[in-house]
Parts: C-alpha cells; structure tokens; sequence
C-alpha cells in the first residue's frame, strides 16, 4: 500500500531519530524502514508499527491511492529529487557526525529545541546519545571546569571531533559497542 512517506522522515527527523533507531522502537528492520522512506510503501501491519511508533492515527501515514496516480512522472521525479536533498541536508543538521571518522552518533530524547541560528541544539528529557568505538571524544566532569560554580553531581562536559556538549545529570556506560550517555539535558555547540 502506498503511503505517505514524507510525514513518516518528518515524524522521524522531528524525534530526531535515526532509521536504525526507528526501526529498533517499532520492531521493524532497518531495511523496512529504508524501504518506506525511498519508495513510499509499506505493508499494513509496518504502518500500524510506525503510528503505534509515533503514536499516531494509521490514516495520517497512508496516502490516497487516486490522488498518487494522477501525477505527472515527470514532476513527480523533480518533487522526489528535491525533496531527497532536502533530506540530506537536514540529516546532516539533525543528526550530527564526525568528519573525522565518518561515523554516526545518535541522540535521542523526548523534547528537542533547535536555537534560531541554527548552531546549537537541546534535547530535554530522557536524553540517550549512543557513541560508537569509532569517534573519539573526552568526558570532563566539572570539577575538572574550574568552574566557579558549586559542584552538581553528574553535570559533565562532553569534547566530540565537531561539538561540544553541555550535560546534567549524566549517567555514562561504556560496552564493547561504544559509549552510552543518559542525561535529563543536553545542549550540542560547534566547535570554535
């Protein structure tokens, strides 16, 4: 069945989840989720898993199947290509990586605020960043700041190859994967 595909990536970017992600919280695979996302179909038990996802009615994430067949091929194929690179470009805004290595880490959270400018980014409540083994990055605590600040137990600072991150209440695990931070607050800052 065809479906909408352009408010599925939107529900997502907004949740600024990743595919994998995505697929890891409806129970659907990777390449499922890829699937819907390019050729924008799905099967009815996948729309259900991405509504209950994204706690959503199933008919916002279908498409009327006589509206979709009397488009022209070739506008369809400009809006298509134009809508792909917009989408690129804001998973490199949404989901932010390391030049370095080329690799991807992921945050999560309930509430994320992106500032005017575009240059920082906070995630509120039930914050998750997964680093994989592959991007270096230092924890500094704030006794290590020099802050004048007193001391609040589980407030770190985060160094990562492109940004700076601001943490409260950071609980760090590391496993044979990479480095997994929950945090109640996040705030991502470029470099300098």
């Amino acid at each position: 069945m065809k479906v909408n595909a352009k408010k599925i990536i939107e529900e997502r970017k907004l949740r600024a989840w990743s595919q994998q992600h995505l697929a890891s919280a409806s129970d659907v695979s990777l390449r499922t989720i890829q699937r819907v996302e390019n050729e924008a179909a799905a099967s009815l038990e996948t729309v259900k898993a991405l509504a209950a996802c994204f706690e959503l009615n199933v008919t916002l994430l279908m498409v009327d199947e006589v509206i979709v067949s009397k488009v022209n091929t070739k506008p369809k194929i400009a809006i298509l290509s134009s809508t792909l690179i917009a989408l690129i470009c804001s998973a490199l805004l949404l989901v932010p990586t390391s030049m370095a290595s080329n690799a991807e880490y992921h945050v999560d959270a309930a509430i994320v605020i992106q500032s005017k400018a575009n240059d920082e980014t906070t995630y509120h409540e039930n914050v998750e960043i997964l680093l994989p083994k592959s991007i270096n990055h230092t924890i500094i605590t704030n006794v290590q700041w020099q802050t004048e600040s007193p001391l609040i137990s589980g407030n770190t600072k985060l160094l990562l190859p492109d940004s700076i991150v601001f943490l409260k209440k950071a609980t760090i695990a590391t496993t044979h994967k990479g480095t997994t931070i929950t945090a109640s607050f996040a705030k991502f800052t470029p470099k300098v």
